[in-house]
């Protein structure tokens, strides 16, 4: 499942794993990779529980929009360490410094 992590990177990696792309696939690969996924859990086709099967569609179609979205709009690679350097300026500044700083007990505390 894709959370509703703060981290792009985190939801593009996660999307690439959920559709299955190797670190350098191609547009032509990932679209074929959403299609035959969707076919494979469509709820007419699918022998599991159809809730299952919607939950599934819903998540490949998500993942879908996430990928798409990113080979658009950025030089793009699969692989984990190169997701953040791959995005735009503002959202790596952000992103490392969430990283930074996520583990600091200070961080984020009212005191």
């Amino acid at each position: 499942m894709i959370s509703e992590s703060a981290l792009e990177s985190d939801k593009i990696y996660k999307s690439a794993q959920i559709l299955k792309l190797n670190e350098r696939s191609t547009i032509a690969e990932i679209k074929n990779s959403y299609h035959s996924l969707i076919k494979k859990w469509h709820q007419d086709k699918c022998k599991e529980d159809k809730d299952i099967c919607k939950a599934r569609t819903e998540e490949i179609v998500k993942a879908y929009k996430i990928i798409i979205n990113y080979c658009q709009n950025y030089r793009y690679s699969f692989k984990k360490e190169e997701i953040v350097n791959n995005l735009p300026d503002e959202k790596r500044i952000q992103e490392n410094l969430i990283k930074r700083f996520e583990n600091d007990p200070l961080w984020g505390s009212n005191s």
